[in-house]
């Protein structure tokens, strides 16, 4: 038990050890955490191929547009004769891609009669052009065109785009006065350009996907015609436009992009010098608490030690009063009582001591066996009697109940009486006290009460801690440790009782319960327990 009791100490500091290290722990892991900064390194990629493609888009968009404008011209110069006839002149609006209405416009013409427009179905109507000095009379809506644009060489042949701010997109075509007008729809013809870059992708894309990316083609509208790699959520590092008058392409390049960690080295610095410091502040706890465990236990040791050197003549003292006391006159024989209570006192400190002492260390152990309890408490009684009347004290022993037998151990009731009845010796000089004990059953019921000035409510349940006194001033007059209902307690409980202290007017009355086991039940476990034994040796 007394390694037990020092592997606790161990275990305590050791504890105090362990969380100051997990703090330590915890404050530096933190320090990391907070001090840690995550930088975006971007690492720029060779991107020449995607200029390249772009370039390569720029000169195909370009040459779609020509590509178209040929397509229109031709398809103006066949309208241009087919006026007078709609349906041929509807089949060769509808050969050409993104046509939404055509008009003739003839030179020196005063009549707007001879001002012809072929319409597809629009919502809402597409606005007619019209000549601005011949635009009274037409209805609306109407685009007003001048005709020294149209008509420059009314002798001979002209072509080309009008695009002028609040107009639709037109191309006209003029032949010997007679000006073509087609409105144009860009998104018919993007869409167109789209679709075919689409298919001259699949091709032109492969030297910039076999890079890994990430690269996408896109519209003017966001959608992707060609993707290589995954593209970030963030803005594309490089954007190429092609760019054409229906419409804008985008060829989109992301640079490469590294999450570094870094650290604020103040703070991380700060935290690990407080990381430091609990730990060190740790080490430096447990080693006190373990120099003072030490201590403490050198100092039990050494006060156990003590009392063991005086409990021998203490005994030997005791034992020749009594050979003296048999020798001598009976005169003297009052002067060798007084004698015997002050060595009988001493023994009794010297016994708290060391079952203080055993407590502390973990070496206390109880040895139950057969006894009368009330037997042993008027044992108990009759040695202090002598004291007390010289202390002016009247004590008054009574018994209740059977005085049977039962199982405890004797000299810890014997220890636990002792140490109340010289509470009534030093604290109730000049009053009556009582002791009352009572068996009934498998209990035992002691009660001691003095006439003394009593205990205070507010310290009720101090009187029971070690080493605390009432009047702890030495003037007081009261000797005594301030152990004994600490050890009364301590031992009642271990023999599965209870020491307490009754409420009352006047005076201090203390009571102990103690559960008792039958002498002739122990004896027959006894019994049934050494049958078992000698069975299973036979077996």
């Amino acid at each position: 038990m007394s390694d037990t009791h020092e592997s606790h100490r161990v275990s305590s500091a050791g504890m105090v050890l362990g969380m100051m290290l997990v703090l330590a722990a915890c404050i530096a892991a933190g320090g990391v955490l907070v001090s840690r900064r995550e930088v975006e390194v971007r690492r720029q990629r060779d991107l020449q191929a995607q200029r390249v493609l772009g370039a390569r888009m720029q000169a195909e968009a370009r040459k779609l547009e020509e590509l178209y404008e040929t397509h229109l011209q031709s398809t103006g110069e066949l309208l241009a004769q087919a006026w007078r006839d709609p349906e041929t002149a509807r089949r060769l609006a509808e050969n050409i891609e993104g046509v939404e209405h055509v008009a003739w416009l003839f030179w020196k013409s005063a009549n707007p009669e001879t001002q012809l427009n072929l319409g597809f179905p629009a919502s809402p109507p597409l606005p007619e052009p019209t000549l601005e000095k011949e635009h009274r009379g037409i209805p609306r809506p109407r685009v007003l065109l001048e005709s020294r644009m149209l008509f420059a060489d009314p002798a001979g042949k002209s072509s080309g785009w009008i695009e002028e701010p609040g107009k639709p997109l037109m191309f006209y075509v003029q032949t010997l006065g007679t000006a073509v007008i087609l409105i144009i729809d860009p998104k018919a013809v993007e869409t167109a350009m789209t679709g075919h870059f689409r298919n001259w992708l699949e091709e032109g894309f492969l030297s910039v996907a076999k890079l890994g990316g990430p690269d996408a083609v896109q519209d003017a509208h966001g959608k992707t015609l060609e993707i290589a790699g995954v593209p970030p959520a963030h803005e594309p590092d490089m954007l190429v436009p092609v760019v054409s008058r229906f419409g804008v392409w985008q060829i989109l390049s992301w640079d490469e992009r590294q999450v570094q960690g870094t650290y604020h080295v103040p703070t991380l610095a700060g935290s690990l010098a407080l990381a430091l410091l609990v730990a060190g502040l740790g080490i430096g706890l447990s080693a006190q608490q373990r120099r003072a465990a030490g201590l403490a236990q050198q100092r039990v040791s050494f006060v156990n030690r003590v009392s063991h050197e005086l409990r021998t003549p203490m005994t030997n003292i005791l034992l020749n009063l009594d050979v003296i006391e048999e020798a001598v006159p009976d005169a003297a024989t009052s002067r060798f009582s007084l004698v015997r209570e002050e060595a009988g006192r001493l023994s009794r400190l010297i016994e708290n001591v060391l079952t203080f002492s055993r407590r502390e260390e973990g070496r206390l152990r109880l040895n139950a066996a057969p006894c009368v309890p009330a037997e042993v408490v008027a044992g108990i009684v009759r040695q202090f009697e002598p004291a007390l009347l010289r202390r002016g004290i009247t004590l008054t022993c009574t018994h209740e109940g059977e005085k049977a037998e039962a199982v405890l151990d004797a000299d810890a009731l014997a220890q636990i009486t002792a140490n109340l009845l010289s509470n009534v010796e030093k604290y109730a000089p000049g009053a009556a006290a009582t002791v009352h004990t009572r068996q009934s059953g498998e209990g035992f019921r002691l009660t001691v009460q003095d006439g003394g000035p009593g205990i205070s409510a507010g310290e009720v349940e101090r009187i029971f801690e070690p080493f605390y006194r009432v009047d702890d001033r030495v003037r007081a007059g009261v000797s005594g440790a301030g152990l004994g209902l600490s050890i009364a307690r301590d031992l009642a409980r271990r023999m599965g009782g209870e020491l307490k202290l009754l409420p009352g007017e006047k005076g201090a009355c203390f009571e102990l319960c103690v559960l008792l086991e039958n002498a002739d039940r122990m004896k027959e476990r006894s019994n049934d327990e050494t049958r078992m034994a000698n069975d299973e040796g036979m077996t």
